[in-house]
């Protein structure tokens, strides 16, 4: 893992330890670091590695000039890419155009494996999506006993939100939602878990709107478990997604979802049955929705359960990692 002063590999390092693999930090400073380089090129030939698996424009970056020197086999997974600021865009710029370089690009959504298309083979493309340890959103914990580790009331209604406090995630529609199902569900509070550019301008929105009461910014949160417990409902506002991860933790956690019809949201939910998709920028379809599951308690639980059994079979971290052996294997015998 690259060590860019942040911390950033901290949490990466700290799982694959509990996996009894060894993990090695390569301190990199600034956008290109010529020490960083060699000491990739000095651990890759002395653990004679034959693949390298890359995440991030710098990684993919430094992987594919070492095979300057180095013989090895080199897959990119391609997340998504952001364009918030002009850094960002160049850097979305590069990632893109080295693409080509990959013997396998692994895209984790249908519109990233579009957009890697116009870059570089088909061919070398596949499709993975994201999986995730189930164990770890299966907490033992009561709405209740959540609700009071959040502060929160413990009684009433709670629609969640988790994710990065940005213009493509659409929060302003969910705080409108929000708005028109204050006198149809009782009790009602929005509790969003994240931090970002948008965070002061929806802070303003809710105390305009006068929901300073209904909706909560919790901030960044590192026991997002708790927060997915703590909720009858999560919710998905986007405009914009590849393959959120989210999704999959609030079914995970049991907890049914409400999510727009962007990215590969309906390849993660099926409609009526794990969760409701509705279309994107439209607050009235997003709290028809919402309320139609808060208003039937039946169908709140079995759609919990129904998301978790989906979560279950299509995307654990076991399942994923079984298609990603088994690209290693067709690399390593010459076969892609």
């Amino acid at each position: 893992a690259f060590d860019n002063g942040d911390g950033s590999a901290d949490e990466i390092v700290k799982e694959v330890g509990y996996s009894g693999v060894t993990a090695t930090v390569n301190p990199c400073e600034g956008p290109l670091d010529f020490s960083a380089f060699h000491r990739l090129h000095q651990y890759v030939k002395r653990h004679q590695i034959n693949v390298i698996h890359s995440h991030k424009y710098k990684t993919t970056f430094y992987a594919i000039m070492g095979r300057l020197f180095c013989r090895y086999k080199l897959i990119t997974t391609y997340h998504n890419w952001l364009y918030d600021s002009i850094a960002l865009r160049c850097y979305a710029w590069l990632d893109k155009r080295l693409a080509r370089f990959n013997d396998v690009a692994i895209a984790v959504s249908s519109p990233v494996a579009a957009e890697l298309r116009r870059h570089m083979t088909a061919a070398t493309i596949c499709q993975i999506g994201n999986g995730i340890d189930l164990s770890r959103f299966d907490v033992k914990l009561t709405k209740q006993d959540a609700r009071r580790m959040l502060g929160l009331a413990q009684d009433g209604n709670v629609i969640g939100f988790v994710g990065r406090l940005s213009p493509e995630k659409g929060l302003n529609y969910l705080i409108e939602a929000a708005q028109l199902m204050t006198d149809k569900i009782p009790r009602l509070s929005l509790i969003i878990a994240g931090d970002g550019p948008e965070h002061d301008r929806l802070h303003r929105e809710i105390q305009s709107r006068g929901l300073t009461k209904v909706v909560h910014l919790l901030g960044n949160r590192k026991d997002t478990p708790v927060v997915y417990a703590a909720m009858d409902v999560f919710a998905l506002p986007s405009i914009d997604e590849a393959f959120p991860m989210v999704l999959l933790e609030a079914m995970a956690s049991r907890r049914p979802v409400v999510a727009t019809q962007v990215g590969e949201v309906c390849r993660i939910v099926t409609d009526h049955q794990t969760g409701y998709v509705v279309p994107p920028r439209q607050p009235n379809a997003l709290a028809n929705a919402l309320t139609n599951l808060l208003s039937q308690p039946e169908k709140l639980e079995s759609i919990s359960q129904a998301a978790h059994l989906h979560a279950q079979r299509h995307f654990s971290s076991r399942t994923v990692a079984g298609q990603y052996q088994t690209i290693y294997l067709q690399l390593l015998k010459g076969k892609r």
